[in-house]
């Protein structure tokens, strides 16, 4: 029969240092040398609650143009205008209301503040506090954009309408 003998690793002798590596890497790497941060514009220490009221003005502002848009483009053909009629009642309600619950609660005790003054503070969200411009950008994007991409499609209709 073969015998097989099985080797346990040894240890170190106790006079030879170990190394002890504190990354994982297997490769040398240096240590970052100190590097000084970019000083970054100030902002206000505020962080709102809520947003300012002007983003949703300008939020509607977007929407409202968007079916401005499409009645302009579709006010030649009566069966197109039915829809944009449909669509501004469901506007009308989808905006509306909220305005109406909004007027209906008790004001508060807090005097309005300036639109650019809340711009340099920050909004609190549900993931953390972020820039209130970036918050705007959030809540006007969508709207913004169906809006841009409703006059170009405007305008790709009329010339359509123009070359026949």
């Amino acid at each position: 029969m073969l015998e097989t003998q099985i080797e346990t690793p040894r240890e170190a002798p106790r006079d030879v240092p170990r190394e002890i590596h504190e990354r994982e890497t297997f490769f040398y790497v240096a240590p970052p040398a100190h590097v000084t941060q970019p000083v970054r514009p100030a902002l206000s220490s505020v962080c709102y609650a809520q947003m300012h009221p002007g983003v949703y003005k300008i939020a509607l502002a977007c929407w409202m143009g968007l079916l401005g848009v499409f009645v302009l483009t579709f006010f030649s053909s009566a069966n197109a205008m039915f829809m944009v009629v449909v669509d501004c009642v469901y506007a009308a309600m989808f905006f509306g209301i909220p305005w109406i619950f909004h007027r209906m609660t008790p004001p508060g005790e807090t005097r309005p503040r300036d639109f650019f003054s809340f711009l340099s503070g920050r909004v609190d969200t549900i993931y953390g506090p972020v820039r209130a411009g970036e918050a705007l950008l959030q809540v006007i994007l969508v709207p913004l954009c169906l809006g841009i991409g409703g006059i170009v499609i405007g305008l790709i209709i009329q010339s359509a309408r123009v070359a026949h």
